[in-house]
């Protein structure tokens, strides 16, 4: 009975630090970081299952690591929502031009990220160079700043990709 107490009490915290943490702001734009499913060692086990990666992370010590490392750097944070974010934030210009274009390396490298095969990647390059369009014929499009243009592409690309067939991420 004490076991199955205890049990209990650990998958109660796991579900309360998972759902109920507080997310850290990534310095790379309105992408959030939860800790428990984006850091630490379960998130370097199970990078595409938050859930898992949170639940290890509890089980290994606490989530001590995956906090500190939330906290104090960031950057070493896994997981392919943040690769993806961090990838657009630091290539946005020329993924703006090839996309426009309509190929490149940093194009494909991006259909990469979200694992799109090469069957849907005309379709999902078709979405992005639509909402691109739309976004630099805004009229205040010289005045956004480039996290915000960034951040655009990077939403539409994950909308593109969840809407392909062909596509692994969502």
């Amino acid at each position: 009975m004490i076991q199955k107490n205890t049990l209990t009490g650990i998958l109660l915290s796991a579900c309360l630090l998972i759902f109920g943490s507080p997310a850290i702001a990534d310095s790379h734009g309105d992408q959030k970081i939860n800790p428990w499913r984006h850091c630490g060692i379960g998130a370097g086990l199970f990078d595409d299952n938050g859930t898992a990666a949170a639940i290890s992370n509890i089980i290994w010590d606490s989530g001590t690591t995956a906090v500190t490392s939330a906290t104090a750097s960031p950057e070493t944070c896994s997981s392919k929502i943040l690769e993806t974010a961090r990838f657009i934030d630091e290539a946005y210009d020329v993924l703006a031009i090839e996309t426009a274009m309509g190929e490149g390396k940093h194009l494909a490298a991006a259909m990469d990220l979200v694992g799109c095969q090469s069957a849907a990647q005309q379709e999902v390059t078709a979405k992005l160079r639509h909402d691109l369009h739309g976004l630099t014929t805004r009229a205040d499009y010289t005045t956004l700043e480039r996290a915000e243009k960034a951040y655009s592409y990077y939403a539409s690309l994950l909308s593109a990709a969840s809407s392909a067939e062909g596509c692994l991420s969502s």
